[in-house]
């Protein structure tokens, strides 16, 4: 009978429960020591210092030259922190449970009338 969904449940969480304000609920936090490598570039791109304007350019009718881009050498993608378990992590946090006061054990339904 407890899986029946046509029932109200036996127990229901506790409304007047609050979770407490230092409750931890993430297991995984950013590690505090962990720093971005000074050396660390995140460019993509970069500017071509070796292309030149082309002679036949014109300004006005082609628009003011800009150099190409190319991929950076030194790039090594996004940095993101290190994540570490968090040692203030408490679990789940779930609210109490309570008598429903609308439960009615509905003995009946689960019998099958007699022939």
């Amino acid at each position: 009978k407890e899986d029946w969904d046509m029932l109200a449940p036996k127990e229901i969480s506790d409304p007047d429960d609050k979770k407490p304000s230092d409750w931890v609920d993430d297991s995984m936090m950013d590690d505090p020591e962990d720093k971005k490598p000074a050396d660390w570039v995140e460019e993509k791109r970069m500017v071509d210092t070796d292309a030149k304007k082309p002679d036949d350019w014109d300004d006005e009718e082609d628009g003011e030259w800009e150099a190409p881009t190319k991929d950076n050498p030194g790039y090594k993608g996004d940095w993101s922190v290190k994540r570490i378990s968090n040692p203030g992590y408490k679990g789940f946090w779930e609210a109490k449970k309570i008598a429903n006061p609308e439960y009615v054990d509905e003995e009946a339904l689960s019998r099958m009338p007699s022939s």
